[in-house]
């Protein structure tokens, strides 16, 4: 898979904190530059572990649909975690960008546990997964 998703950025943070059974909800915000012309399939979300300082998987997002709504597109996806817990379904409304309409804004939705991390991203499609972003951000 081309290296054409090392440029992906994550974007300006917004953290909200709502307490779920030993659980936060935190909000980041993903571009990413070729979604439609490379079919990406959703995004995996890794955590830099503390243990052996390696970025491991935490969370997958399963994209569905881009969807016509008010006037404006949103994405239908599920937020699961690799503890095995069940997906959450939800939508998050897609920017694109004005210059390049490949090209996607959109901001995700995930639980994480009470011990804060730093976080990077990839996205996949059928052919595989892009490295992971050059960015690492506090949530």
């Amino acid at each position: 898979m081309r290296r054409w998703l090392r440029r992906l950025a994550l974007g300006a943070l917004a953290l909200t904190i709502i307490p779920l059974g030993g659980c936060q909800v935190a909000l980041f915000t993903i571009s990413i530059p070729d979604f439609a012309s490379k079919a990406v399939d959703g995004v995996w979300l890794w955590r830099l572990s503390p243990a052996t300082g390696v970025y491991q998987r935490e969370m997958q997002f399963v994209f569905g649909n881009v969807i016509q709504k008010g006037g404006g597109e949103s994405l239908d996806y599920d937020a699961q975690g690799t503890d095995g817990s069940s997906p959450l379904s939800m939508q998050a409304y897609v920017t694109r960008n004005p210059a390049n309409p490949d090209q996607i804004s959109v901001q995700l939705i995930f639980t994480r546990g009470d011990q804060p991390g730093y976080y990077r991203a990839s996205t996949y499609n059928g052919v595989g997964d892009s490295p992971l972003s050059s960015e690492s951000l506090p949530l």
